[in-house]
């Protein structure tokens, strides 16, 4: 039913412009248009995509995979080990082709910027809440907080500073999805009237500033994960079903240290914990205790895709 509906709600999109992501940017140009005399503006822009179930034009999908056949919408969120080398090959190639084209329409964006006089005073910042695995490890295909992966956790943040600052580097210094917000308040000069979780980065971006952590914790549902330069942990909120892998080896995952390293694991649990305030809601720690993983949404499988995996 609900592969039908995805379906049924794609039947119009006969022309590029018509995809969600390509319409968003359009009304983002059409509002930086409409609002060009404006003195200060503050403008967020939320496209979805690229998400699944990654329906994209044909010549984006085949700048990563030429072959004929059949598309497939899966997303199946949980692990499917044995997979048809062809259908995550097709898969793949959607997401990628989905990721250009959203990149080939913030281009849009950036021209409407451009166009109006503004990019060269606008602050430009491009961030994700979330990535996809899609069948890296595990045989896994989807977005979970546990077990936890850096595919999911690790998300693109890319900055212009209209000043040129930072211009083409990248850096390596540990931020959270929160200082975005801070960050934006400082460059505007806005003292926020309450304090807030969030640290700015604008220093250590820009200015070679001091970093603002030396670790992320992620919540994700009844699991957290806790990343520093050394280690990905990743329990249930209550403590138990430890992962802890070493990022310092050539690949990291392979192998779960967590019964090896009891001290290391108890550490970086109180970490995390204490970034939440030092406690956990109730809810969470009940949901720990009954559910097997901490999901990011449902299951998506056309039905030609279930077909196939089922064999």
């Amino acid at each position: 039913w609900f592969s039908s509906r995805i379906m049924l709600n794609m039947r119009d999109r006969v022309r590029e412009e018509l995809w969600f992501n390509a319409q968003v940017m359009q009304q983002a140009g059409l509002w930086l248009e409409q609002n060009q005399d404006a003195e200060q503006f503050f403008l967020t822009v939320e496209c979805f995509d690229p998400h699944e179930p990654w329906f994209v034009p044909e010549h984006y999908r085949r700048l990563y995979d030429q072959s004929d056949g059949q598309d497939q919408v899966i997303s199946p969120y949980w692990e499917v080990p044995d997979l048809e080398p062809e259908l995550v090959q097709r898969t793949r190639a959607n997401y990628s082709g989905l990721v250009t084209m959203c990149d080939r329409w913030f281009g849009y964006l950036v021209e409407s910027l451009r166009t109006q006089g503004r990019l060269d005073d606008t602050l430009v910042i491009v961030a994700s809440d979330h990535g996809h695995s899609l069948w890296e490890r595990r045989g896994y295909i989807g977005k979970r907080g546990y077990p936890s992966d850096p595919e999911v956790a690790h998300v693109p943040l890319l900055i212009r500073n209209p000043r040129g600052l930072g211009a083409g580097t990248v850096s390596d210094a540990w931020v959270q999805h929160h200082d975005i917000s801070a960050t934006i308040l400082e460059a505007a000069g806005v003292q926020p009237p309450d304090p807030i979780a969030g640290r700015s980065f604008l220093a250590t971006a820009f200015e070679g500033g001091p970093p603002i952590r030396d670790h992320v914790t992620i919540g994700w549902g009844s699991a957290m994960t806790v990343v520093t330069e050394r280690w990905w942990f990743n329990c249930k909120v209550d403590g138990r079903g430890a992962f802890l892998h070493d990022r310092a080896r050539d690949d990291p995952f392979a192998e779960n240290l967590a019964e090896d390293e009891p001290g290391t694991v108890r550490e970086l649990f109180e970490v995390g914990k204490a970034d939440g305030d030092g406690t956990f809601p109730e809810y969470l720690l009940a949901q720990a205790s009954s559910a097997a993983d901490a999901p990011g949404c449902s299951p998506i499988l056309a039905p030609e895709a279930g077909r196939r995996m089922d064999r």
